[in-house]
């Protein structure tokens, strides 16, 4: 996908692709573990995506889109 999508526009794809979208155009920003789950952050255009995944046996469990709420 070339252009740009907003926050809604990604909201509304199906997860299967958000995922794809998130893994090949998304700019990691950091992770951490808590207990039995990482959590990575990524982001995606104007906005941020947290997946989490059960680090155990790293699948993912959650995934969590949101706007950067500072200017």
């Amino acid at each position: 996908m070339s252009k740009e999508l907003s926050f809604y526009e990604f909201t509304q794809l199906p997860e299967e692709e958000q995922y794809e979208l998130v893994f090949s155009s998304g700019e990691f920003i950091d992770s951490s573990v808590k207990g039995e789950v990482k959590y990575v952050l990524y982001k995606l255009y104007s906005f941020f995506v947290e997946v989490a995944y059960n680090s155990y046996d790293n699948k993912i469990i959650n995934m969590s889109t949101f706007m950067n709420s500072q200017k």
